[in-house]
């Protein structure tokens, strides 16, 4: 891809210094997604902070959120996590009055959380397909408390676009985790079939999956995600098998035989999707 495909983060720090310009801007980055990204701020200078510091995962470093401020005369630097970053779903930029570390201590807070049946997992709101996802989840309430840190909070989608969410800073201390309900649990999952569908596809089908470009996934996916629902096709893993008959048989796969007459029996619930394919 040509650098013109990826997010220009110095118009995006001009942008946010103009829209807040007492703040600073920040960017939380997984590490994870971005292998490398460690070197690149020892080779780069600016100060950093993980926010498994003080955890018990502490020491995995590798796949930590990684916590630094963004500097638009750093021309190396940004160009770098531009090329890595806007298509890994892998950063959240936020403008905020705090300092690195009183913003640090304030986002780890938010890695805890509690679910269904008092059950404490770790948020990993840091992941931008989570972050957005949770955000429209939570109630007005919980919103504005997890958004507090900051003034403004940006993320790039699955497709690389910049997003925004509007946010109020908050002065003070957070106390206790985030509490999720059931609902609100199961509507975190439910958002997360697009990446447990694309990752199967991306193991079993790498070269027809990775040959499109990362914008033409997304439409992709959530084109065959709707139709498969729509054909009766519900269960995630047959989900995962009607996007891999698209990407093998072709987009109209699902009008020709004999595949129309197999969606035909799957929309009665006669016979599963997968099922059905098998025995051909």
């Amino acid at each position: 891809m040509s650098m013109n495909e990826y997010l220009d983060l110095q118009a995006f720090c001009r942008l946010a210094s103009g829209v807040y310009p007492s703040n600073q801007v920040f960017c939380l980055a997984d590490h994870a997604g971005m292998p490398g990204l460690h070197g690149q701020l020892l080779k780069s200078g600016p100060p950093w902070a993980s926010l498994f510091q003080q955890r018990a995962e502490e020491s995995a470093l590798a796949a930590a959120p990684l916590l630094f401020p963004l500097d638009q005369t750093e021309v190396r630097f940004l160009d770098w996590l531009a090329r890595h970053g806007t298509y890994t779903s892998s950063m959240l930029m936020l403008s905020t009055p705090l300092d690195l570390h009183a913003l640090r201590d304030r986002l780890a807070a938010r890695l805890r959380a509690r679910v269904s049946e008092q059950m404490n997992v770790m948020l990993r709101f840091f992941d931008p397909r989570v972050f957005e996802a949770l955000v429209e989840v939570l109630d007005d309430v919980q919103r504005e408390r997890f958004l507090g840190p900051a003034d403004g909070w940006w993320y790039l989608d699955r497709s690389g676009e910049l997003a925004s969410r509007p946010a109020r800073y908050v002065a003070g201390e957070d106390d206790g985790p985030l509490e999720l309900s059931a609902a609100q649990e199961f509507a975190l999952l439910d958002a997360s079939e697009i990446d447990q569908v694309a990752a199967q596809l991306q193991s079993l089908l790498p070269d027809a999956y990775i040959g499109m470009t990362p914008p033409e996934r997304v439409r992709f996916l959530r084109r065959h995600l709707r139709a498969a629902k729509d054909s009766g096709v519900v269960a995630t893993h047959e989900v995962s098998l009607y996007c891999g008959l698209a990407l093998l048989h072709g987009e109209d796969f699902a009008q020709m035989s004999p595949w129309k007459d197999i969606l035909a029996q799957t929309g009665t619930g006669s016979i599963g999707f997968a099922d059905a394919v098998a025995v051909l």
